[in-house]
């Protein structure tokens, strides 16, 4: 389904010789490193594009409601067709920024809230953080420079209202580079929090 969507909406920019690796596989690992953590009733997925990891978690999981916040329309209508295709009735879509769902009904909410190469970790932290319950816990893939981001996101995870967990490095048959920080959300997101549309990229905590 994804194949014949790519004609009309760009959702990865893997070739199809890594897709199952890249996609899948990763999708996979993310979700058994963050069941370590947490058994979730409520998962929100930030930046689903064509439904990595939030779509396969609903697959996989039919008794856990996922939330993908996804803000690009195409994007979102593609997740809504391919939900209703799939029969996935624990799916729900939102065709809006992370800012804006981090003030609406998903505030506080989530039991796990995870994020695939959206954004650097300081900036990725106010757009999740708001997203979680107080317990829950936040799963966040990164790449090489996952220890010079943890480091350098502390001020954004204290004013957050996270307990930085730990990072756990995906096998390596799944990928050689990425692993997945783990927060814990400690407390209700702050009430200026998140900040309009745009500041946390452009004013990182």
């Amino acid at each position: 389904m994804l194949e014949r969507a790519a004609e009309r909406v760009r959702v990865s920019s893997v070739g199809p010789e890594s897709v199952v690796r890249r996609q899948y596989a990763e999708s996979l690992e993310l979700l058994t490193i963050a069941l370590k953590y947490v058994r979730p009733a409520r998962i929100t997925d930030v930046g689903s594009g064509g439904g990595f990891p939030g779509m396969v978690f609903a697959v996989l999981l039919p008794g856990t409601e996922v939330h993908l916040v996804e803000p690009l329309q195409k994007r979102a209508r593609l997740l809504m067709e391919l939900s209703e295709a799939l029969e996935l009735g624990n799916v729900k879509v939102h065709p809006v920024r992370a800012e804006e769902a981090g003030r609406g009904e998903l505030r506080d909410w989530s039991d796990l809230v995870t994020a695939r190469a959206v954004a650097e970790l300081r900036e990725l932290l106010e757009y999740t953080a708001p997203l979680a319950a107080e317990g829950g816990t936040l799963a966040l893939p990164k790449g090489s420079s996952v220890a010079t981001e943890v480091e350098g996101a502390g001020a954004a995870a204290e004013t957050l209202r996270c307990s930085y967990v730990g990072t756990e490095q995906m096998r390596p048959a799944v990928s050689e580079t990425l692993s997945v920080v783990v927060y814990r959300k400690s407390g209700p997101t702050p009430g200026s929090y998140p900040r309009r549309a745009g500041m946390p990229g452009k004013r990182p905590i």
